[in-house]
C-alpha cells in the first residue's frame, strides 16, 4: 500500500465512487460562508483530492490539506499536486492529533479510509476534533466487500497464513454488519456530531480485464508478501474469486479479458460539529 505510482494507476474504484458520491450528495453539503479550510483524510497519492474533490470545493477555500499515514503517498502527492493553497502531510487518524490541527478545518472529507481502521471511535472522535464549530464532515467507506472474504480465505491457507496472521486488522469493521448505517449513526451521535445522516449504498464494479484486477489488488494489498511470491499470490487470489463466482469462468480468456463483478456495500456518512 506504499507504492504510490501503482496506486495512482489502479485506484479506479476509489476514484469512481468518490466522484459518484460527491455528484449525488454535493447539494446536501452545507459550505461555510467566508474563507474556508478543507482536509481530505487518507488522501493517498493526492489524485482524488485534486482531480475530484477540489472541483466541487467553492472558490472561497483558503487552504486544502491532504493527509495520509503513508510517507511515500504524501511525498508523491506533494511532488505532483502541492501548490500555494494545497499541501499534503503525514497523519494517522487513528492516533493522537497534533494540537495545532484541532478545530482547524471547516470541512473534512474521507474516501475509502475508515474501512481500514479498527479503532472506529478514535478515528471519528479525531475527525470531530479536526472540525471547527459548525464544521461538517463527509465520509465514504466500505462496509461489506468480497475482497475481505478473499483475505480471510487466503489467510487460512498453509502457503499464505505466515504473512496474513493479522488479517482481521485489515477487514472493515462493518464487513459482517447487517445494518452498518445504524451502527455508524449511533457512534457519531454519541461522539457529539449533529445533523447526522448515514446511508448504506449497494454498489457494483466490473473489472474490464485481468491486468486491471491484478493491478488493483497489488496497489491495495496490506500484507508484506515477499516480492518473489507476488505473482503466485495473485494467482491464488484470482482462484478464490473464481470459486466465489466473482470471476465468470466462462468469460475468462487467455488474452486477459474477464468479467470480474464485485457487489459490495458503501457507507456514506455526513455530520456537523
Amino acid at each position: 500500500m506504499n507504492n504510490a505510482e501503482l496506486y495512482h494507476r489502479y485506484n479506479i474504484i476509489t476514484k469512481r465512487d468518490a466522484l459518484q458520491c460527491l455528484e449525488e450528495y454535493e447539494k446536501r453539503i452545507k459550505w461555510k460562508k467566508g474563507e474556508i479550510t478543507v482536509i481530505d483524510i487518507g488522501s493517498g497519492d493526492g489524485s482524488v483530492t485534486m482531480n475530484i474533490l477540489k472541483k466541487i470545493i467553492p472558490n472561497n477555500c483558503e487552504k486544502l490539506v491532504g493527509c495520509d499515514i503513508s510517507e511515500a503517498m504524501v511525498q508523491y502527492a506533494n511532488d505532483h499536486y502541492a501548490n500555494d493553497h494545497t499541501s499534503f502531510m503525514v497523519l494517522d487518524i487513528e492516533r493522537d492529533l497534533p494540537n495545532e490541527l484541532r478545530g482547524n478545518f471547516d470541512h473534512a472529507f474521507s474516501f475509502y479510509v475508515l474501512n481500514w481502521i479498527q479503532h472506529q471511535e478514535v478515528a471519528f472522535r479525531n475527525i470531530h476534533d479536526l472540525l471547527s464549530e459548525g464544521g461538517e464532515c463527509f465520509l465514504v467507506f466500505l462496509g461489506h466487500m468480497p475482497m475481505f472474504d478473499v483475505y480471510r480465505t487466503l489467510s487460512r491457507s498453509t502457503r499464505w497464513k505466515l504473512w496474513m496472521k493479522d488479517v482481521e486488522r485489515f477487514i472493515s469493521p462493518y464487513h459482517d454488519c447487517q445494518e452498518p448505517e445504524k451502527k455508524v449513526k449511533q457512534l457519531m451521535t454519541s461522539i457529539g456530531f449533529t445533523s447526522v445522516e448515514v446511508e448504506c449504498l449497494q454498489k457494483t464494479f466490473v473489472y474490464p480485464n485481468l491486468d486491471a484486477l491484478k493491478g488493483t489488488v497489488k496497489a491495495v494489498i496490506p500484507f508484506q508478501i515477499p516480492k518473489d511470491l507476488d505473482e503466485d499470490f495473485l494467482l491464488d487470489y484470482i482462484k478464490v474469486l473464481q470459486d466465489m463466482h466473482i470471476i465468470d469462468n466462462a468469460s475468462s480468456n487467455v488474452d486477459g479479458s474477464i468479467k470480474a463483478t464485485f457487489n459490495y456495500r458503501l457507507i456514506v456518512a455526513k455530520g456537523r460539529k
